[in-house]
């Protein structure tokens, strides 16, 4: 079986991140599947698995606690949906949060107070793009001919969230960002 690791070079996948981004997330999608349906299969397939790898690589407690404290909670999907919002911002701020949770802060604080940094809909672009570029709903049945090398990752929080100094620790910017009326 073969990989779909290198049909799309991570420059590549950036680019079109970069390109598409701004505005509201269905807009998003919506630039994404143009970009995306005209080009070949393979690319479709290759951004499936980059953005699937980045999702992987930013499965880690640090950054939950982040999200944690920048959604006032946050579930499993919850996370996935900020991780999704998290590679919709872009390579330097993805690459940024991995470092540093905390480093959020600049992007967070130009947010509205009710607005949630979450990206389902990016969740699709491949999906809708290769229905749109084949006419053909089997995208799943094609993704199942691949062996790629995703790992099921277990991670244990290094945080109490019935405990507010453990997120503080963590991201003190976002604490206070999110938090400032609560006792520390």
């Amino acid at each position: 079986m073969v990989s779909r690791k290198d049909m799309m070079s991570e420059d590549l996948f950036w680019e079109l991140i970069d390109k598409t981004k701004g505005g509201d997330p269905q807009d998003q999608l919506d630039s994404l599947i143009a970009e995306l349906s005209v080009r070949p299969i393979e690319d479709i397939l290759g951004f499936d698995y980059r953005l699937d790898k980045y999702l992987e690589n930013s499965y880690n407690p640090e950054l939950w606690a982040a999200a944690y404290i920048i959604c006032g909670g946050c579930t499993d999907d919850e996370f996935d949906i900020f991780r999704a919002w998290l590679i919709s911002q872009g390579r330097d701020v993805y690459e940024n949060a991995l470092k540093d949770p905390d480093s959020l802060y600049e992007v967070c604080s130009k947010m509205g107070r009710n607005e949630y940094p979450e990206n389902e809909e990016i969740l699709y672009a491949a999906l809708d793009s290769y229905e749109e570029a084949t006419g053909k709903e089997d995208f799943y049945d094609v993704l199942d001919t691949f062996e790629d090398d995703f790992m099921m990752i277990e991670i244990e929080l290094n945080w109490d969230e019935d405990d507010p100094k453990t997120l503080r620790n963590i991201c003190p910017k976002l604490f206070d960002l999110y938090y400032e009326n609560i006792g520390q």
